[in-house]
């Protein structure tokens, strides 16, 4: 992260609809050079904050880009700074490279120098063969490398990312996430990013806000937020079994002082002849790894990460019984 004027600053930030707040954001800062995630589940108002965020929603509170504060009369040129990309590339019925010279001349570049970046920018994208194709024409994850040619091109010092990859195959998913992480190195560009993937936010973010409800939960370095949730709601959002102390008595989980109630990540869970016996009540399918949900007879649901072919075996089906066993050193305790 770069510790010069922050790219990003949020104070207060309110957002309002049909008389409830919808948004309510203290603070929130992203460093000139560095990537934040906006985590959350579907519903959380990561959409909101960052249209919010960039200027293209009415919001209350404070709003700084580069350390120049927001304000009505400035929103233009600030806005000149930045780019975004949405869920939906929305590209126009023109060709690809019109595409990408619109933004360019809305930024006010040149016609000579449109034309230059857009080949330059769809060629680092990939996509330099579809200049000449309809916007309209071409696959969603073609619409997509065509969209980030156009945030880059304008060159701007702030991207927001509003779940860009959302709406394309896994496989192009995961090359497009990592193509983007190299180009926001290379262009030492500034990112805000919204996600409910919690990978797309370890690999990209070097922070992560938890948004739920609109509100932060959690807000911290990227891997100990994903491995170390602080409250119950941020660890069933990440994917943690919450066990309460009957439970965790039950598996011979040892709490700390002052806290009752344990999170187990599906992978510090296993089966293990000799475990406690808890009936399966469904598989859940994953990439690659999915989960073995199983009920203690205290009553708590536990996930256990399995393979994708091992929860095939007539032995895990919904109903059959199967020992337990939670690994003590890597349970997360929550005070309640």
């Amino acid at each position: 992260m770069n510790t010069g004027t922050p790219a990003l600053t949020i104070r207060a930030l309110r957002v309002r609809r049909a008389a409830r707040e919808v948004i309510e954001v203290p603070h929130l800062e992203v460093g000139a050079g560095e990537t934040v995630a906006v985590l959350g589940p579907n519903g959380a108002g990561k959409s909101t904050l960052l249209l919010a965020a960039a200027l293209l929603l009415p919001a209350d509170g404070e709003i700084s880009v580069f350390s120049e504060a927001a304000r009505r009369n400035v929103q233009v040129r600030l806005r000149r700074q930045t780019a975004t990309v949405f869920q939906d590339a929305a590209l126009l019925d023109m060709t690809v490279r019109q595409n990408v010279e619109v933004a360019l001349a809305m930024h006010g570049v040149g016609k000579a120098e449109r034309r230059v970046r857009a080949e330059e920018w769809l060629g680092r994208l990939g996509v330099a063969h579809l200049a000449g194709q309809r916007g309209h024409a071409v696959s969603g994850g073609e619409a997509q490398r065509v969209s980030l040619a156009r945030a880059f091109a304008v060159r701007p010092r702030l991207l927001f990312l509003d779940e860009p990859f959302a709406g394309v195959d896994h496989a192009t998913r995961a090359t497009l996430t990592g193509e983007l992480r190299t180009l926001l190195a290379a262009e030492g560009t500034a990112a805000l990013f919204a996600t409910h993937d919690h990978s797309e936010a370890l690999l990209l973010a070097e922070r992560v806000v938890l948004l739920d409800l609109g509100r932060p939960l959690q807000v911290g370095l990227a891997a100990e937020v994903l491995a170390r949730p602080e409250s119950v709601r941020a660890a069933r959002f990440l994917g943690f079994s919450v066990l309460g102390p009957a439970s965790c008595a039950l598996l011979g989980l040892r709490p700390v002082e002052g806290v009752s109630h344990a999170a187990v990540a599906p992978e510090a869970a296993r089966l293990e002849a000799g475990g406690v016996p808890a009936v399966v009540r469904r598989v859940e399918a994953g990439s690659g790894v999915g989960r073995l949900l199983v009920e203690l007879a205290s009553g708590d649901t536990l996930a256990i990460g399995q393979p994708i072919e091992a929860l095939r075996d007539s032995s895990m089906a919904a109903g059959c019984e199967v020992p337990v066993m939670v690994d003590q050193a890597r349970a997360v305790w929550l005070a309640r």
